[in-house]
């Protein structure tokens, strides 16, 4: 026989059952239900019986756990009474306290209106604020003139901080002027801050160009953290450094001025202490100074305008002590500084723009087209929308539908402008119009020895390393802004200036933007034609439905009038009514 025979192979059974056999089964089931619910209706204690727990006569302990047993009773008693007591009591505290709101609802009603009527008064006097230009409201404004003005008044020597990518846009003429009307024996030092963010032979021009008017020197301050040490590199001067040095966090060009101040008081023989003013705009860099000459954090800095909000003093050494100002932007006589060009000097905090588009719109314009592709990788652009467009795709800030968030973008630009990202810088003009005499820039000159800086200067020229030209680009110079300054005692504002401060951002204008067309729309591009389509349809069945309303009741009036003329009381006669 084959070896396979024995083996015997056993089916599984399977699970399939006669439709009758099922239908009997659920039958069963669903009778077996019905009697068990009619019995729990006539007996419901049936299945429901406590098991009486009996203690036998054996146990010898038997009366003690009768009586544990009889206490433990008597103690669930006690407790369901207190429970329904404190039940009680908080049901009727509830109700008091809902009297209670009630009268307190009728107080925040009246809060609620004197807080509407104050912020209707608060908003109408913003307004018209806004509407005068030569008016201050800020009273934080008003002390920072104040702050300001102190400055130049206790100081012997002026630092006027200004940005070397901008020096002219970030330099006010009539301060200068006002600084050496108040006392012949003021002087003003220029000091040319950022100098890492321009290439060097940029900067020797600026240097050359500046130094016909006042003492000039370059100066990039250290930024190191606060729990890093304010490093100086030794006696090197600006330009006399390497690519390496010029991009770590240690300072450049302390030496120097501290060489000028010292030259100054040996100089002019001064035997007590001078005080050493820092004025300049918002975020030049006046504290980050201060802190590079103390090598430690004297003084509070950040990136934002307003962090310095009045004045501060700091003791260098036995001669010398340095002032720190908050910086102020200060308007024309008889106008107006533009949002943008406080934006693009960072005197204003990017979150409360308005506007941060027009800002971005004067960046294209004075910027080199090709150097914002490379720097931001994107194609070719129309104007400021186009670019803002493609940016948000690149950058994925888009908001609901795919449509590109173009005040985030612009946000980002201009923080990007701000802080460097975007390397630029301005060429010196050809005519300089300088404000003092030759002779006294002689003798300022002496007094600071700046001929022995000069020659520092002329050696290091060789050695400067060229800049590459995609890394930066050269943009237009801001005119330089005027300052009107009163020289009264009591350091009152005059009549026409305004000090442009840091806005708050206002109320949300949802509803405004609600009732305007999205500019974005106009975007190629942008258009969600199902959204729009949808939208014009739906407006269509609206003006139907009001159509056809208006011709119903038309109709309906037209009805009532015809039978008003003829009456239902009189007869009809073919003689009179028929013709």
């Amino acid at each position: 026989t084959p070896p396979d025979m024995g083996k015997k192979v056993f089916k599984k059974k399977s699970k399939r059952v006669p439709a009758s056999l099922r239908y009997k089964v659920e039958k069963k089931v669903r009778e077996h239900h019905r009697k068990m619910k009619k019995e729990s209706k006539k007996r419901p204690k049936r299945f429901n019986k406590k098991v009486t727990c009996h203690v036998p006569n054996a146990c010898p302990f038997k009366e003690d756990v009768l009586k544990e047993a009889e206490d433990r009773r008597i103690q669930k008693e006690r407790e369901k009474e207190e429970y329904k007591l404190e039940m009680k009591e908080k049901k009727r505290l509830e109700k008091m306290n809902a009297k209670d709101k009630i009268k307190d609802l009728d107080k925040l009603v009246e809060d609620a209106e004197s807080r509407a009527d104050l912020f209707e008064m608060n908003s109408t006097s913003v307004d018209e604020s806004e509407k005068n230009i030569n008016s201050v409201t800020d009273r934080s404004a008003k002390a920072y003139y104040k702050e300001f003005r102190k400055v130049i008044e206790s100081a012997d020597v002026i630092l006027e901080v200004l940005d070397s990518r901008d020096p002219l846009g970030s330099r006010s003429s009539q301060l200068e002027k006002a600084v050496l009307e108040s006392s012949s024996n003021k002087r003003i030092i220029l000091v040319l801050n950022k100098a890492d963010l321009i290439p060097k032979e940029n900067l020797t021009q600026w240097l050359k160009y500046l130094k016909n008017e006042f003492p000039t020197i370059a100066f990039k301050a250290s930024t190191a953290s606060s729990h890093q040490k304010f490093a100086r590199a030794g006696n090197k001067d600006v330009l006399d450094s390497s690519e390496g040095l010029l991009k770590s966090s240690k300072c450049l060009g302390a030496e120097m001025l501290m060489n000028l101040l010292n030259n100054y008081c040996r100089n002019k023989d001064i035997k007590t202490s001078i005080n050493v003013g820092i004025v300049g705009f918002p975020n030049v860099g006046k504290s980050s100074i201060i802190n590079s000459l103390k090598r430690s954090k004297a003084c509070k800095v950040g990136a934002t305008a307003g962090v310095t909000t009045t004045m501060q003093t700091v003791q260098l050494d036995k001669k010398i002590r340095l002032i720190d100002c908050p910086g102020l932007v200060l308007a024309d006589q008889g106008g107006e500084v533009p949002e943008s060009a406080i934006a693009l000097r960072n005197a204003n905090k990017i979150e409360s723009l308005k506007d941060p588009v027009t800002p971005v719109e004067a960046i294209i314009k004075r910027a080199n087209k090709n150097q914002l592709l490379l720097h931001y990788r994107i194609e070719d652009f129309i104007n400021h929308e186009d670019f803002l467009k493609k940016l948000a795709k690149r950058m994925g800030r888009l908001k609901k539908g795919g449509i590109p968030d173009m005040e985030a973008t612009a946000r980002r630009v201009l923080l990007d402008w701000n802080m460097g990202e975007i390397k630029y810088y301005t060429v010196p003009p050809e005519q300089n119009e300088s404000l003092l005499d030759s002779e006294i820039v002689q003798e300022m000159s002496k007094e600071f020895d700046i001929d022995s800086l000069e020659l520092m200067e002329t050696e290091a020229i060789s050695t400067l390393p060229d800049v590459l030209p995609h890394n930066t680009m050269q943009i237009d110079s801001e005119p330089i802004t005027h300052v009107v300054l009163d020289n009264k005692e009591n350091i009152e504002l005059g009549e026409n200036v305004k000090i442009v401060m840091a806005k708050k951002p206002g109320p949300s204008k949802f509803i405004e933007k609600l009732r305007k067309k999205a500019p974005q729309l106009e975007i190629e591009g942008n258009r969600q034609v199902n959204k729009m389509m949808k939208l014009t349809f739906k407006k269509q069945l609206k003006q139907r439905s009001r159509r056809e309303k208006v011709a119903t009741t038309l109709s309906d009036s037209l009805e009532t009038a015809f039978q008003t003329m003829v009456s239902d009381d009189e007869d009809y006669d073919f003689g009179s009514d028929v013709i």
